[in-house]
């Protein structure tokens, strides 16, 4: 028995003075070089993509420079004159931000009702339930270049929204829908609320299936009604999942370009005109890339900060750690 045990040991001990430093539990050195010689080229070309353009906006920025005055480098340094001509001086810029602001608002309102809605429905059982999710989620995988010529096509003058129109209210009730700021405004929220929509649905669909049932259970048995239970125990529930989807969409929207550049290019005049479409014609049309740069960077400070307030309620809540 003794000469067993003695084996045994010697066996263990052997294997364990042979063993590689990972059974061990030592990082291998060799593995451990070999990772980091891969990760390094991947590295780099993120820096020289992603760092590096971002600096020299950032620079560009600070300086008069325009592609018709010569080399970058050659430009004047001007400081905060382009950051605070853009804040008190440049009305347009401040307009643009503001109708971004508006247009972002009733947008993201509609979106999250009308998604809402096509959530709480779709918690019941009904026929073609398969066919019609499939069919409500098609706009968002849509580009938004296609979506807004779409649009364009559909609001024209002699399109079928008119012919619509026309049918229910009669001949000759149609409208110009792009030669008036308010019609030309309303057509850009109904294709932004059309194309957006099921990425609020999609979202809060999850959410609601994602309700432990043991709360509304309870609720029930306590005599709540359904819109009780709704507003009260479920409502609450998806706070976090729905500071995420704003979260999500507001990110965008702040970025809306596509959809308005081919529904009006920012007309009648600059009544549609967003920020990134003000910022385009900065750089592109006028050739004032350092004007346009310090504008791109008050719209990423001030996205930053909507994006920090707009998680502020849910931030612990989404941070927590399991304990």
């Amino acid at each position: 028995m003794n000469k067993q045990i003695d084996s045994i040991q010697t066996t263990e001990a052997s294997l364990s003075s042979g063993a590689p430093e990972h059974v061990a539990g030592k990082p291998p050195g060799k593995k451990l070089q070999l990772g980091t010689t891969l990760m390094l080229p991947g590295q780099v070309v993120s820096l020289l993509v992603l760092v590096m353009p971002l600096l020299v906006a950032l620079y560009m920025s600070f300086t008069d420079w325009s592609p018709t005055r010569g080399s970058l480098f050659d430009a004047s340094f001007v400081g905060f004159e382009n950051y605070s001509e853009l804040l008190i001086w440049d009305t347009r810029f401040l307009f643009a931000v503001l109708r971004t602001l508006i247009i972002s608002v009733i947008c993201l309102s509609l979106e999250f009702l009308f998604g809402l809605g096509l959530a709480v429905l779709f918690l019941r059982d009904f026929k073609g339930k398969s066919i019609l999710f499939s069919a409500f989620l098609t706009p968002m995988m849509i580009l938004p270049v296609v979506v807004g010529y779409t649009f364009w096509m559909l609001f024209q003058s002699n399109g079928p929204i008119n012919q619509i129109i026309e049918m229910v209210a009669g001949q000759g009730a149609t409208i110009d829908w792009f030669k008036t700021a308010p019609c030309a405004l309303l057509a850009v929220i109904i294709t932004e609320v059309w194309h957006w929509t099921p990425l609020f649905f999609l979202i809060l669909l999850s959410g609601l299936n994602a309700v432990p049932e043991n709360p509304v259970r309870a609720a029930v048995i306590l005599g709540a009604n359904p819109r009780q239970v709704f507003w009260r125990v479920v409502l609450p529930m998806l706070k976090p999942v729905i500071t995420v989807a704003f979260v999500i969409r507001s990110m965008e929207i702040i970025k809306l370009f596509d959809e308005v550049y081919m529904l009006t290019r920012g007309g009648p005049g600059s009544s549609t005109e967003t920020i990134s479409l003000y910022i385009y014609k900065l750089a592109f049309n006028d050739f004032q890339l350092a004007y346009g740069a310090a504008a791109a960077f008050l719209v990423l400070i001030g996205s930053l900060l909507l994006v920090h307030m707009l998680l502020a309620p849910v931030r612990n809540q989404l941070l927590e750690v399991d304990r």
